[in-house]
C-alpha cells in the first residue's frame, strides 16, 4: 500500500496519465478550496461528496443486480479487502528515518546560526530575507499549491527539455561557482573544512 520511490516517480512523471490525474486532481482542488474556506468545512464537504457518490453508486449497482437478476456482491469489494493497516515495523522505520533526517536540518541549523562557515551563514540569511519579500507578496497556501503544481509539472518539463535546460543553467552556474570562490577567498575564516 506505501507509494515506493518507483511508484512516486511515476506519477510525477505522468508515466500513467489517469493515475497521476488520480493524484493531483484531488490533493490541487482540495488546496484550492482550503485556500478560501476552513479546513473543517473542506474537510466535511469532500467526505460528503464522496459518501454521496460511493452510496449513489452502490445503490446503482445494486439495482441493476435485482434487475439482472445477478449476483454480483458488493461493488467496493476489491477495496474493502486491501490491507490499509501500518505495520509497527514499517512505522518504527519511518519514525526512525524522520528523526535522522530532523537531526541532519538541526545539526545544519545550528551550523548556519552560530556562523561556522560564514559564507553558508550569509547564503542563508540572504534566502531569509528574499523570503521575507515573497512571504509579504504571496500567502502560504498560495506557495504550497505552486510547489504541488510544479512537483506534477517541473520534473516531465526538465526530462523532456533537459539539453536545453542545461545549455541555458551552465553559464549561470559557472558565474555563481566563480562568485562563490571570490567571496570565499576574500573573507577570513570563510574556506570549507575538508
Amino acid at each position: 500500500m506505501w507509494l515506493t520511490s518507483d511508484k512516486v516517480n511515476s506519477l510525477i512523471y505522468w508515466e500513467n496519465p489517469r493515475d497521476s490525474g488520480i493524484a493531483f486532481g484531488p490533493v490541487l482542488v482540495a488546496l484550492l478550496a482550503l485556500r478560501y474556506i476552513s479546513l473543517i468545512s473542506v474537510v466535511a464537504n469532500l467526505s460528503l461528496a464522496f459518501i454521496t457518490a460511493t452510496m449513489s453508486f452502490r445503490i446503482y449497482k445494486s439495482i441493476l443486480a435485482a434487475v439482472n437478476k445477478s449476483s454480483e456482491g458488493h461493488p467496493f469489494r476489491q477495496f474493502l479487502d486491501l490491507d490499509i493497516t501500518i505495520d509497527n515495523d514499517k512505522a518504527a522505520k519511518l519514525i526512525e528515518a524522520g528523526v535522522v533526517k530532523m537531526n541532519s536540518y538541526l545539526t545544519c541549523l545550528k551550523k548556519v546560526f552560530l556562523i561556522e562557515n560564514i559564507v553558508e551563514s550569509a547564503k542563508f540569511a540572504i534566502c531569509m530575507y528574499l523570503l521575507s519579500y515573497v512571504g509579504a507578496i504571496l500567502n502560504g497556501s498560495t506557495l504550497v499549491i505552486l510547489a504541488w503544481v510544479a512537483l506534477f509539472s517541473a520534473p516531465r518539463v526538465y526530462r523532456d527539455n533537459q539539453a536545453q535546460i542545461d545549455n541555458a543553467i551552465l553559464p549561470l552556474k559557472a558565474k555563481l561557482d566563480e562568485l562563490q570562490a571570490k567571496i570565499s577567498a576574500s573573507i577570513p575564516g570563510a574556506k570549507k573544512e575538508e
